[in-house]
C-alpha cells in the first residue's frame, strides 16, 4: 500500500501528528520565515531531538549558528549539555547574541565569532565533543572533515544537514549550472568519504534536505 503513496504525503501526515512546538522555538522559526533566514526543516529538527534524547550528550559543537534556531532546539532537548556554536557572518552574530540573551541559559552556551575552518584547526578540545552538528557552507564540509573528527569522542556523532542541496547532489554534474559544480563535487566527495572512512560508521537518510549521521569508532 505504501508503495503507491508519495513520500510527500507520508511526511505531511507524520508532521501533522506533531504536537505544538515550544513557544520560544516557534518565535525564532517565524522570524526566520519572515526574514528569509535558512533554518533546519521540521523533519531534521525532530531527528536532531531524537538523537540528543537517546544519547548521553554533554558537549555539542554546532558549525553554523545563523540566528541560533537549531541551537535553541538542541538546548531545549538537553538543557544540561554545553553548546559551542560557530558563526562568522556579522549580521547573524548580532541576531544570535540577541536570541541567546533572550532564550538560553548563558552558562550553557559559547558563541564563537570566527571562521569555522580557522576555529577547527586552532581548537584544542580533541576527543571532546559528543555531538557535532554541521550546517554551514556546503562546499566546506569535505575540507573540515579531518579537523572535525579529531574533536569528536570515540562514539561521538557527526550530523551533517542539507547534504542533498535541494536535490542537486542527486543529479549528474552536467545538469548543474557551472557556477555550482564545485559545491556539487565537494559534497559528493564528502558523502563518499564519510561512507568509506575507516574511523566512521555512516548512515544517510532522506530526511528534510538530506541528513547524514556518522559515529566515530
Amino acid at each position: 500500500m505504501l508503495d503507491n503513496i508519495s513520500e510527500i504525503r507520508v511526511n505531511d501526515f507524520i508532521m501533522s501528528l506533531s504536537s505544538s512546538d515550544d513557544e520560544e522555538i516557534m518565535k525564532l522559526k517565524e522570524f526566520a520565515i519572515e526574514n528569509d533566514v535558512p533554518i533546519i526543516r521540521d523533519e531534521t529538527r525532530d531527528f536532531l531531538r531524537m538523537i540528543i534524547n537517546i544519547k548521553d550528550i554533554k558537549n555539542i559543537l554546532e558549525i553554523g549558528t545563523a540566528i541560533a534556531y537549531s541551537t535553541l532546539v538542541m538546548h531545549k532537548s538537553n538543557v544540561d549539555a554545553h553548546i559551542y556554536t560557530i558563526e562568522n557572518y556579522e549580521k547573524r552574530i548580532l541576531e544570535a547574541k540577541s536570541n541567546i540573551n533572550k532564550y538560553f541559559d548563558k552558562n550553557k552556551i559559547t558563541l564563537i565569532e570566527k571562521d569555522a575552518g580557522v576555529y577547527l584547526k586552532e581548537c584544542d578540545k580533541n576527543n571532546y565533543f559528543d555531538l557535532v552538528f554541521l550546517d554551514a557552507a556546503k562546499g566546506q564540509y569535505i575540507n573540515w572533515l579531518s579537523d572535525i573528527k579529531k574533536l569528536m569522542k570515540s562514539g561521538g556523532i557527526l550530523i551533517a544537514d542539507n547534504i542533498f542541496k535541494d536535490g542537486e547532489i542527486l543529479e549528474s554534474k552536467f545538469l548543474i549550472k557551472k557556477r555550482d559544480r564545485t559545491i556539487h563535487k565537494r559534497m559528493r566527495d564528502f558523502l563518499y568519504q564519510i561512507k568509506h572512512d575507516n574511523e566512521l560508521t555512516t548512515y544517510i537518510y532522506n530526511i528534510g534536505d538530506g541528513v547524514s549521521i556518522s559515529i566515530k569508532k
